[in-house]
């Protein structure tokens, strides 16, 4: 797959990510909250791909949903980006094949994304409380860690290819069996 059409793709999940937070995951709230579908995907692409799908659609998606939902406009772009360097770092750290990095991941974004845009709000003065925060984040990781797992089984079969295969060789056959007679 081109790199091209891999862009054109991450661009079409982020957009309808886009779509369904903003319309129909108001419906499927748990405690009044709602989950963050591009965060979630920022996550996703941060963690699998190798390119910048997603700071570039994480940045453009956040302010998109500044624009149209929020008092201040760049507050979730900003936090989308310091996600993706999160997920950026952890990567060189974590095995991106296993279910468990990508949940680690997941649950540290999130906590991120929160405390940043907590703290922002908290800087410019709104009355926006650590404990209100804290106590609706405890739901909002459990969420976003099981919407993050499902979206990971379907976009990981086509980032990962031979999942857990160790012994990969990328050669043509005819050298491959010359590597066995040696």
């Amino acid at each position: 797959m081109g790199v091209a059409v891999k862009y054109i793709y991450s661009f079409l999940m982020f957009l309808i990510a886009f779509i369904l937070q903003t319309t129909i995951m108001n419906q499927f709230s748990i405690f009044q909250m709602s989950p963050n579908l591009i965060l979630c995907l920022v996550v996703i692409y941060s963690f699998l791909y190798s390119g910048y799908h997603g700071v570039i659609y994480g940045i453009l998606f956040g302010l998109f949903v500044d624009i149209c939902y929020a008092t201040i406009i760049g507050v979730s772009a900003l936090s989308n980006f310091a996600v993706y360097l999160i997920c950026i770092e952890m990567k060189r750290y974590l095995n991106k094949d296993s279910m468990v990095s990508v949940m680690i991941a997941s649950s540290a974004g999130t906590a991120v994304y929160a405390l940043l845009y907590w703290s922002v709000y908290n800087i410019l003065g709104y009355n926006y409380t650590f404990l209100y925060m804290l106590e609706k984040e405890a739901v909002l990781i459990i969420y976003h860690l099981i919407i993050t797992l499902v979206i990971y089984q379907v976009v990981s079969r086509r980032i990962i290819k031979h999942r857990g295969d160790r012994y990969i060789y990328s050669g043509s056959l005819q050298e491959a069996r010359g590597l066995n007679r040696k």
